[in-house]
């Protein structure tokens, strides 16, 4: 999946956001997909948090993925909050990163879809709002 691709599902919202204070495409996906990061993001120094994983993943367009790794505990920045994740390592052309509900739900996600917008709380209850 593209994130021009992702652009034409009205459940998804595309952006940046910041992962080891470095820049990645990120796909919000209001439906059950789990969080995964591409190999297009292994520039990261997040080797300590890798195990191994050997799961299949249907995407928000049907198709489906394997994820040989999984990066358990990565911090995740939005503005001057951090989130919590769990990233399932997989392949995909234009995004770096999808955080699906599966389990933004935790951090009580709202995704508006048609405003292009996400809000999240943090683990203190304070809201921060995604734009894409």
């Amino acid at each position: 999946m593209s994130n021009k691709k992702a652009i034409t599902f009205g459940t998804l919202v595309t952006g940046t956001l910041f992962l080891n204070s470095m820049p990645f495409c990120v796909l919000f996906d209001s439906g059950p997909t789990p969080f995964m990061l591409t190999r297009s993001a292994i520039q990261l120094d997040l080797e300590h948090f890798k195990v191994e994983n050997n799961c299949i993943i249907k995407l928000p367009n049907d198709s489906i993925v394997e994820c040989p790794f999984l990066y358990k505990h990565v911090f995740i920045s939005i503005g001057e909050y951090i989130f919590l994740g769990d990233l399932n390592l997989f392949d995909l052309s234009d995004l770096d990163i999808i955080l699906g509900m599966n389990r933004l739900h935790i951090y009580e996600a709202k995704i508006g879809c048609k405003d292009l917008k996400v809000i999240l709380s943090d683990e203190k209850g304070r809201e921060v709002c995604f734009y894409g």
